[in-house]
């Protein structure tokens, strides 16, 4: 079963993105976390398949989270979001999969999920017949 996990240190935000995640991914756990340091621990307690994570929080940032994680783990898929302009450049030297500008819409949601959780079927391939 694939782990998803989610870090943002807003309440309302990190609840959407958790719904909007597991709807889309359905079979996959999915964690939310409010900082980079507690993603990092369920990272290394559980492992993790896709890591989205704000950029801005207390504790750890999404940055420092993105730094770290790609000491152990270099190809794991790491979404960035953020409201801040400048947060693009800094991820992007720092090796992040994809950055996206907040506020996230679903259709987003839905393109992360396929795009960088290879083990999710095609949402599509829901309503094909079997056979």
């Amino acid at each position: 079963m694939s782990h998803i996990v989610i870090a943002d240190d807003e309440d309302d935000v990190r609840e959407f993105l958790l719904r909007a995640v597991r709807r889309y991914a359905p079979q996959a756990e999915v964690t939310a976390v409010e900082n980079g340091a507690a993603a990092l621990e369920m990272i290394s307690q559980r492992g993790c398949d896709l890591l989205i994570s704000d950029h801005r929080m207390p504790v750890m940032t999404g940055l420092e989270l993105l730094q770290a994680v790609r000491l152990s783990q270099p190809i794991l898929p790491v979404v960035m979001i953020s409201a801040d302009v400048t947060a693009e450049t800094a991820a992007t030297a720092a090796g992040v999969t994809a950055f996206f500008y907040k506020p996230l819409t679903i259709v987003q949601i839905r393109q992360i999920i396929e795009t960088w959780l290879p083990a999710n079927p095609p949402l599509n391939s829901r309503t094909a017949p079997s056979g």
